[in-house]
């Protein structure tokens, strides 16, 4: 028995070491592909950032590519973790999780320049677009069960699909990302995300609920 639990530290041991490797890599590419953009970043100026041999990325990840999609993949993971867990609490929660999120990234100088890296190497490269566009996905349809778990703790009818007003947050959430890095500080109110949302929202339902029966708000 005492062998047991000894090996079973020793596992977690090697196991957390194993994490604690991954992480400080992929904070290390972070900030390598923020400052230096995807082509620019190099797989040895990653690892010497983050402390490790260059052989330990390509035992990890393969190759640059991988990484950087490792990291998309960790940062979305992390966003729509949070997301959710505000949204276990009320669907109120998950949006004003939405909004913190949306300010942190735009007053973040590392984030602001990834986020702007991620989509710029997603355009010219096809793998990275590939990727970036399942990410994509998965936001949508995450957003699109935010709207309708609102909707359904409202009791309301909104008269539109629930993705098509999941797409009009999301464009929102990254239009005004641009709003708050552009303009000065103060220019633009910090809840005005959320504030917009609800409009939209309210908008909707009260147009679905004026509506003559069997007619979708909007159409002809």
């Amino acid at each position: 028995m005492r062998g047991d639990r000894g090996g079973g530290r020793r596992r977690e041991s090697r196991d957390d070491a194993v994490a604690r490797t991954r992480a400080a890599l992929l904070d290390a590419a972070a900030d390598v592909f923020a400052e230096r953009g995807y082509d620019g970043a190099s797989v040895d100026e990653i690892a010497r950032v983050a402390g490790v041999s260059v052989g330990s990325i390509y035992s990890r990840f393969g190759s640059k590519q991988d990484l950087f999609r490792a990291l998309m993949s960790a940062y979305l993971d992390s966003d729509l973790g949070r997301v959710r867990a505000g949204v276990d609490v009320a669907p109120e929660q998950g949006l004003l999780e939405l909004e913190a999120m949306l300010l942190e990234t735009a007053r973040s100088r590392p984030a602001t320049l990834l986020d702007a890296e991620t989509w710029a190497a997603a355009m010219r490269t096809p793998e990275l677009h590939t990727a970036l566009a399942g990410h994509h996905s998965r936001v949508r349809a995450e957003a699109t069960e935010l709207v309708a778990r609102g909707r359904l703790a409202g009791g309301v009818d909104l008269g539109v699909p629930d993705e098509e007003v999941a797409t009009a947050m999301i464009a929102l959430f990254h239009g005004l990302q641009r709003e708050y890095r552009l303009g000065s500080p103060g220019a633009v109110a910090p809840d005005l995300y959320s504030r917009m949302v609800l409009a939209l929202t309210a908008g909707l339902a009260a147009a679905a609920a004026a509506a003559p029966h069997g007619e979708t708000p909007g159409q002809p």
